[in-house]
C-alpha cells in the first residue's frame, strides 16, 4: 500500500480475539478502501495490471490468513471454533473485496480466451468448476472435522474432569491415611528416643565416673613415673658430669704430653733443619767464592767444619 493509499487508510475498530489475526484484520480497512467498488478497465494493460495487482494484494492477505488459520489451529485446538469463525468472517470479507475484481478479470481473461479458443474456455470453465467443487468438497470436509473434534473435545474434558475429581479424592483419604499414620509413627519414635536418650545420659554419667577415677588413678601412676624419671635423671647426670670431668682431665694431661712431645719433636727437627740449611749455605759459599785466593783460609775452615758436622 503507497502513500497515496494511507489517505483511506482508517484504524480497525473491531476488537479481534484472535491476535494472530489482528495484522489481517487491520489491514482490511485499508484494503476496503483500496479496492471496495473498484471498477477496472481490464481492457486495457494498464487497467488489467492494476486489477491483476489488486487480486494479488487481497489474494496473499486471504492465502496468509488461511496459513495462520492452520497454524493456529494446529497449537491451539481450544480455539478451533473462534478462530474458524473469524477466519470464515474475514475470509467472506476479502473474498467480497477479490471476487468483484476477479470477476473482472477473468470476465476478459474469458473473452480473450473465447475469441483464442472456444475449446479452451470450456475447459477453462470445468477448471474453475472442479476447483469450486473442490473448495466446497474442502470445506464441508473441514467442517465435520471441526465438529467432530469439538465432540472429542467436549468428551475428553468431561473424563478429564471425572478422572481429576476421582484422583483428587484418592489422593485426599490417601494424604489423610498417611497423615495420621505418620502421627503415630512420630509419637511413637518420640517416645523410644526419650526413653533411649535417659538411658544414654544414665550411660554417660556412669561412664564419666569411672573415666574419672580411671583419670585419677592414671594421674598419680604418672605423677609417681615422672618422680621416679627425675630422680634417675638426675642421678644419671651427675655420674655423667663427674665422668665427664675426669674424661677432661684425662683428655687435657695426654693433650698436655702431646703437645710437650710434639714441642720437642719440633725443636730436634727446627735444629736439624738449621744445621742442613747452614750447611747447604756454606756448601754453596765453598761452590761459589771456592776459587778466589781471599777465601781460601775461610774455604780450608768450612771444609774441616763440614767433616766435622758430617762425621
Amino acid at each position: 500500500m503507497g502513500a497515496e493509499d494511507n489517505r483511506f487508510y482508517r484504524e480497525p475498530t473491531v476488537s479481534n480475539e484472535i491476535v494472530e489475526y489482528r495484522k489481517t484484520e487491520a489491514a482490511l480497512a485499508a484494503l476496503a478502501n483500496s479496492y471496495k467498488d473498484v471498477v477496472y478497465d481490464v481492457t486495457t494493460r494498464e487497467g488489467m495490471a492494476a486489477a491483476k495487482k489488486g487480486r494479488a494484494e487481497i489474494r496473499s492477505y486471504r492465502v496468509d490468513l488461511e496459513k495462520t488459520r492452520k497454524e493456529v489451529k494446529e497449537s491451539a485446538l481450544r480455539r478451533c471454533q473462534v478462530i474458524d469463525a473469524e477466519a470464515k468472517r474475514i475470509t467472506s470479507a476479502l473474498v467480497a473485496l477479490e471476487d468483484p475484481i476477479d470477476a473482472q478479470i477473468k470476465k476478459e481473461e474469458q473473452r480473450i480466451e473465447d475469441e483464442r479458443n472456444a475449446n479452451a474456455r470450456a475447459a477453462l470453465a470445468r477448471v474453475e468448476a472442479e476447483e469450486r467443487a473442490k473448495r466446497e468438497a474442502e470445506e464441508a470436509r473441514l467442517a465435520a472435522e471441526r465438529a467432530e473434534l469439538d465432540r472429542q473435545r467436549a468428551e475428553i474434558a468431561k473424563a478429564e474432569a471425572a478422572r481429576i475429581a476421582a484422583e483428587a479424592e484418592a489422593r485426599r483419604k490417601i494424604e489423610d491415611e498417611e497423615r495420621a499414620a505418620r502421627l503415630r509413627i512420630e509419637e511413637q519414635e518420640r517416645q523410644a528416643r526419650l526413653a533411649r536418650e535417659e538411658e544414654e545420659r544414665k550411660a554417660r554419667q556412669a561412664r564419666e565416673a569411672e573415666d574419672a577415677k580411671l583419670r585419677a588413678e592414671r594421674q598419680r601412676l604418672e605423677d609417681e613415673r615422672r618422680a621416679a624419671e627425675e630422680a634417675a635423671r638426675k642421678e644419671r647426670e651427675a655420674i655423667e658430669a663427674k665422668q665427664r670431668a675426669e674424661r677432661e682431665a684425662e683428655e687435657a694431661k695426654q693433650k698436655a704430653k702431646r703437645d710437650a712431645e710434639e714441642a720437642r719433636q719440633r725443636e730436634i727437627l727446627r735444629k736439624k733443619n738449621e744445621l742442613l740449611d747452614g750447611r747447604e749455605m756454606l756448601s754453596a759459599f765453598v761452590a761459589r767464592f771456592g776459587h778466589r785466593e781471599e777465601f781460601a783460609a775461610i774455604r780450608e775452615q768450612i771444609a774441616d767444619f763440614l767433616e766435622t758436622v758430617a762425621a
